[in-house]
């Protein structure tokens, strides 16, 4: 299939006080993102509508190697801006996205979720978060004509209401976050800052998105318990990242069933994006955890190991002893030398971090018995 991508720059820019295409981000654009997160998926016929500063956005099209065209009638709204950069594609295209520049934070793994959710060449494909359709839609080529034809009445949303549409589940907030207002572009400014980890119901909407039923019992039992020890521990002067110990104890065994699930989950969390919670899921084992004589140097758990002690307080969706847990490996080990050698090695810091989480924020049973549902 032929994909392009609409890039709406065309606007007033009224509530923001300043042309958005131009404002920084990050050490980009606005009109830097947009391109980007299309470009990072293979896109290459990517339009950018000018209108309002027009010669100044267009420059700064050009600058990053894209084609534009200026809506002289911008002023009458986004809609007339959509029937420019529509009328202006190649006619060989299947498919289109339509984002305005405002909405820069779109993830390149919504991008691909919906290219391959492509095919049914007369639907639109909504990318939808919690319940909620975000930007930016995938609309056939066949609706062309269409969008040309409308009057504008209801928008874009009026005119592909009235068409065959389909839901793509998303796990990225990014799709509903717009920038209208200064406040707005500095809540985007703190979100860019942590975008390799996901928010919280970012972490959840892409755990039910990969996780079997029983993996996500069992990652958010241990996600709700590493939050619980994360959180006692920052009472006590830690500082620790709630939003990183939760993700990546909900996500650590995205990977499971796999040949060297540890490895795979890190690969498949990098390839989203989502670097951070990663490298803590590539070390969750008990092979990749840090020698126990390291940790006790320290006396500083950091959040993986909150989240690798955590994995060990479960087997499945049941709560386990940590002697017990050690205990059974033993066990099934038998005589194995090298095995036990591991095992006793892990035990040992799991004992590590126990004390230590013990001795800075009280009772482990106490700290767990506060958190709702472990």
């Amino acid at each position: 299939m032929t994909i392009a991508a609409v890039i709406l720059a065309a606007g007033l820019s009224s509530r923001m006080g300043e042309s958005k295409p131009l404002l920084r981000l990050g050490d980009r654009s606005l009109l830097a993102h947009c391109r980007a997160v299309f470009a990072a998926c293979g896109l290459t016929e990517i339009l950018v509508v000018v209108g309002h500063r027009g010669e100044a956005t267009a420059a700064a099209a050009e600058a990053l190697g894209l084609r534009w065209v200026v809506n002289g009638e911008y002023r009458r709204g986004m809609f007339s801006s959509i029937q420019c950069g529509v009328a202006a594609l190649p006619g060989d295209i299947d498919a289109f996205f339509v984002l305005p520049v405002d909405i820069p934070l779109v993830r390149s793994a919504t991008v691909e979720t919906l290219l391959a959710a492509a095919g049914d060449p007369e639907a639109v494909l909504h990318p939808v978060f919690a319940g909620r359709r975000g930007h930016p839609p995938l609309i056939p080529a066949a609706l062309i004509p269409s969008i040309l034809a409308h009057d504008g009445a209801g928008g874009l949303k009026g005119l592909l209401g009235r068409h065959k549409g389909i839901e793509v589940k998303v796990w990225d907030e990014g799709i509903l976050l717009d920038a209208d207002t200064p406040d707005d572009l500095a809540a985007l400014a703190r979100r860019l800052a942590r975008i390799t980890i996901p928010t919280r119901p970012e972490a959840e909407a892409l755990a039910t998105m990969l996780l079997s039923e029983a993996g996500l019992a069992h990652g958010r039992l241990v996600g709700r318990a590493a939050v619980a020890l994360a959180e006692a521990l920052n009472t006590r002067g830690y500082e620790l990242d709630l939003d990183l110990v939760h993700g990546a104890a909900l996500l650590h065994d995205v990977a499971k069933g796999l040949p060297e699930h540890e490895r795979r989950g890190a690969e498949m969390l990098s390839a989203l994006g989502l670097e951070k919670i990663a490298a803590i899921v590539a070390v969750h084992n008990d092979a990749g955890s840090a020698a126990a004589a390291d940790l006790a140097a320290t006396a500083r758990p950091v959040e993986k190991d909150i989240v690798w002690f955590a994995d060990r307080l479960f087997r499945g969706p049941h709560r386990v002893a940590i002697e017990l847990r050690y205990a059974d490996k033993l066990a099934a080990v038998g005589n194995d030398a090298a095995a036990r050698r591991e095992i006793l090695a892990g035990r040992n810091r799991a004992l590590a971090v126990q004390a230590l989480v013990e001795r800075a924020a009280g009772d482990l049973e106490t700290i767990l018995a506060a958190a709702a549902g472990v």
